[in-house]
């Protein structure tokens, strides 16, 4: 008496690693790996360290991607975790868009490239109310300029327009 093919394929099934879980695995090796290079960060002298050491914020990104990764780690074997249809293009123009913040910031500075990516991002998610929308692309940038250059004294480079 042996295994019906449906009773196969249903073993085979079960016994699969979930993507998920291996797309986790490989992120917490990523988070490994690059915490091995953050331990050789020289540090800095404390007159110009502020408290936080160079390391010091590559370790907390770090941090919280692993745990993240973890509890996708451990979610991904749930019975009903399985994608019922594929990842929208939103998502991906979002990621994109995350890109282009980040050579924005070099590109053109901290402000510009603040308010540039706080009109934007909304707009690309769907939002038209630009009553909302322009105030926010101007006050969260200043709220984040108060906070970060005047609160805590970190400093950005200008970019090559030289608007900071």
């Amino acid at each position: 008496m042996g295994i019906s093919p449906a009773e196969d394929r249903a073993a085979i099934k079960a016994a699969r690693i979930p993507r998920d879980f291996v797309v986790a695995m490989a992120i917490l090796a990523f988070c490994a790996g690059t915490y091995v290079v953050t331990l050789g960060f020289a540090e800095a002298p404390s007159a110009v360290a502020q408290n936080v050491q160079p390391a010091t914020f590559p370790r907390l990104v770090l941090g919280v991607i692993a745990v993240f990764a973890s509890v996708l780690a451990v979610t991904s074997f749930r019975r009903d975790s399985a994608r019922k249809r594929p990842v929208k293009l939103i998502a991906v123009a979002t990621g994109a868009m995350m890109i282009a913040f980040v050579i924005a910031f070099d590109t053109l500075g901290f402000i510009a490239a603040m308010v540039l990516y706080s009109l934007a991002m909304p707009a690309l998610w769907g939002e038209r109310r630009w009553r909302i929308v322009i105030p926010f692309a101007l006050l969260f940038p200043a709220a984040v300029y108060v906070i970060f250059v005047l609160g805590l004294g970190v400093h950005f480079d200008p970019g090559l327009l030289g608007i900071n």
